[in-house]
């Protein structure tokens, strides 16, 4: 029999509210906000065992940028303790809220809020950080699962077969809602909640207010029933819309309360269908997630396709051909490699799996599937911010997410990055 090992946490959250006036990240370089729906927050969670510890930060923004993400892991883990590797920072991906990264080959994105960053953001992660592991509680952890539509595939097909933003009720994407509850082991009451599902939070729009969208209201209901603080970690949201009745991607705030309404009764469903607890110390595995770049486009053709009219109207592919081509000019293309650190936590029956791409349906079905875990949860636009990562087979369709892959950089990652990264991070795994 194994023996039962202390497994101890510690919560705490923090406002991150911008001051009203500021851009608002998402949709383009005109969207300054008006007013202020509710309060953005980010919350730690602090998870520490006997021979090791780790932090899970959820921050209600869109995307966080790399050298920002890096910089929160190093402050707010030595405000709690937990070794800068060891730290998870998560966005919600809520478009209502500042601009905490930029792309600097994408000029219509516009620059990231540094005044923010540095008066709000990390200040107030290093202070949720702190309190949190100021703290602790023996825990054992249960998890419940549910069948949740608040997301719907967005990849809708016109009849002659072209790619756009709205609902595709045919295609993929992962209904499973998981709410992972961590209890008090002497009082049998909870401590905090963590709540996975994916989809966009582009419920609200493309408005003018402050909000954390659809999934602060699902927040706030967990909450009130269960009477813990709970954290809400955005799944495989690369390919997947908020469910709305308007039939689109986007909608207005009365659509963020409606999708947040219903992914609330979701959530309190999951959660009251928990009846087994495990005590089970917290495990961290870390290593590095590589992967080979294509062959740069030659000079020539990278010249030639600029002046094609392949030029995708965003400015994807004109972007990236510009700095390849300035690279070529240089000299140097660049390393032949991208790497990123990798961490995954196990948490008894539950595996969590970050990305720092917004990440397509299938993926994270296929990671599960493969797992030994049952409760493995791929984490979307976590520890950094590298855009879209789709599944192989979407790639021949195009599309905005498959755009945004090929041209995001100005050498290419290749088509089975998918492939590539799902057996990297199962090969980490089964060191557990």
């Amino acid at each position: 029999m194994r023996k039962n090992m202390a497994f101890n946490v510690g919560v705490s959250r923090e406002i991150i509210t911008p001051e009203v006036g500021g851009f608002l990240f998402g949709y383009n370089d005109r969207t300054v906000s008006h007013s202020i729906n509710d309060d953005l927050t980010v919350t730690a969670l602090v998870m520490k065992s006997e021979n090791t510890a780790s932090m899970l930060l959820s921050t209600t923004l869109c995307l966080i940028h790399d050298d920002l993400v890096k910089e929160i892991r190093e402050k707010a883990g030595a405000a709690a303790g937990v070794p800068a590797e060891h730290v998870i920072v998560s966005c919600t991906h809520t478009h209502s809220g500042p601009r905490t990264t930029y792309f600097s080959q994408f000029k219509h994105f516009g620059d990231i809020d540094k005044k923010y960053c540095e008066t709000i953001l990390v200040p107030k992660c290093i202070a949720a950080a702190s309190a949190a592991a100021s703290a602790p509680v023996a825990v054992e952890v249960g998890v419940g699962t549910t069948r949740s539509f608040v997301g719907i595939n967005r990849r809708q097909l016109d009849r002659d077969g072209r790619v756009m933003l709205g609902q595709n009720p045919w295609d993929v994407y992962d209904p499973t809602m998981t709410v992972v509850v961590f209890r008090d082991i002497r009082s049998g009451k909870p401590v905090a909640n963590i709540v996975h599902v994916g989809a966009h939070c582009t419920a609200a729009g493309i408005n003018h207010e402050v909000t954390r969208d659809w999934a602060g209201v699902m927040v706030d209901r967990l909450e009130a029933e269960s009477g813990a603080v709970s954290l809400f970690i955005n799944g495989t949201l690369g390919d997947v819309a908020p469910r709305m009745a308007n039939g689109g991607s986007t909608g207005d705030l009365q659509h963020a309360m409606e999708v947040g309404g219903l992914a609330g009764i979701d959530a309190v469903r999951a959660y009251k269908s928990v009846r087994t607890f495990y005590n089970e110390p917290l495990q961290v595995i870390c290593d590095d997630l590589v992967l080979k770049y294509k062959s740069p486009i030659p000079p020539d053709e990278a010249r030639l396709l600029l002046k094609s009219d392949n030029i995708n109207e965003r400015g994807f592919m004109k972007s990236s051909l510009e700095t390849l081509s300035e690279m070529h000019e240089a000299g140097d293309t660049g390393p032949d490699e991208w790497s990123v650190p990798q961490v995954i936590l196990r948490i008894g029956p539950v595996v969590i799996v970050p990305y720092p791409f917004e990440v397509c349906s299938e993926i994270g079905l296929r990671l599960r599937n493969y797992s030994p875990y049952a409760h493995t949860l791929t984490l979307s636009c976590t520890n950094g911010s590298h855009s879209y990562l789709p599944a192989q087979s979407q790639i021949c369709r195009g599309g905005y997410e498959i755009e945004s892959f090929l041209w995001f950089r100005p050498r290419q990652l290749p088509d089975d990055a998918d492939t590539q990264l799902i057996s990297q991070n199962l090969n980490m795994i089964n060191r557990f």
